[in-house]
């Protein structure tokens, strides 16, 4: 007598048990594929969406003049001023600032995500008697231009 294993089935004779496990070996393999078929068409579910916000810097920037002609609008005879004080207000308080330097350009940033729009302002450098034309606030939202503030001696 001799053992034949087919798919799994083991058969100790050959005839009848043998088609009978033949047929039962063509079930298993014909069911395998399927399955796999099946799970082969079968897409990853969708990624979760997070609910906590992005952290990322925030940037901002500005820029002050020094009203050269007194017309009180800026213009390409105005020279940039330094020393300027310009800062960034939350709820009312300042705070973030940094200096213009020589070109009259000041930057910060800040490290977290800001809710927009937020008001960034200017005020002149310590002990110069100059006084901004125009707001020295304004609120800035992300799409603005960066502001630029106008100073004069009058």
């Amino acid at each position: 007598m001799t053992d034949i294993i087919i798919a799994g089935i083991g058969q100790t004779e050959v005839g009848e048990h043998w088609v009978a496990s033949l047929r039962y070996s063509k079930i298993i393999v014909a069911f395998l594929i399927l399955t796999t078929a099946m799970l082969a068409g079968c897409t990853a579910p969708a990624p979760v969406t997070p609910t906590a916000r992005v952290l990322a810097d925030s940037a901002f920037s500005a820029s002050a003049y020094l009203d050269a002609n007194f017309n009180g609008e800026l213009d390409a005879k105005d020279t940039p001023l330094e020393g300027a004080t310009f800062y960034v207000a939350l709820d009312g308080v300042k705070a973030f600032a940094a200096t213009t330097d020589k070109d009259g350009y000041a930057f910060i940033l800040i490290p977290s995500s800001m809710d927009y729009p937020v008001m960034l302002g200017m005020d002149p450098p310590k002990d110069s008697g100059l006084k901004v034309i125009g707001p020295s606030e304004v609120a800035y939202n992300i799409s603005d231009e960066f502001p630029k503030f106008l100073f004069s001696s009058k």
